[in-house]
């Protein structure tokens, strides 16, 4: 069963990933998030993380709250992202999921605030 940090950690941190082979490990094939009201496709998704990896030099993960039952997941967790720039952006995210039988995610909600950079 995938959790948010280790898809967090694949796509951003883990280099011998590519950004869609880790998007595979741990997203199925109809994913989609909505992150504060805005809804992004896989592909859209997908689009980011590459951004991402252009910009984060490493991202922390730090799980505060975790909850599954069955195919439903909650979290809470802090990330610390360190730009390759020498800024930090910290955020909260709350974030409500759904995996398929293989235990990756077909759907997550969250809603993120910047706490700090």
């Amino acid at each position: 069963m995938s959790t948010i940090k280790a898809a967090v950690d694949d796509l951003l941190n883990n280099r011998q990933l590519t950004a869609a082979e880790a998007l595979d490990r741990h997203f199925g094939p109809t994913f989609r998030q909505r992150t504060d009201g805005s809804w992004d496709d896989r592909a859209a998704v997908l689009a980011r993380a590459i951004q991402l990896r252009d910009v984060v030099e490493h991202a922390t993960i730090t799980v505060l709250d975790e909850l599954a039952v069955g195919d439903r997941y909650a979290e809470r967790h802090l990330i610390d992202l360190r730009h390759r720039d020498g800024t930090r952006t910290v955020q909260e995210v709350y974030l409500f999921a759904e995996r398929d039988a293989d235990g990756r995610f077909t759907r997550i909600e969250e809603a993120a605030v910047v706490w700090r950079d």
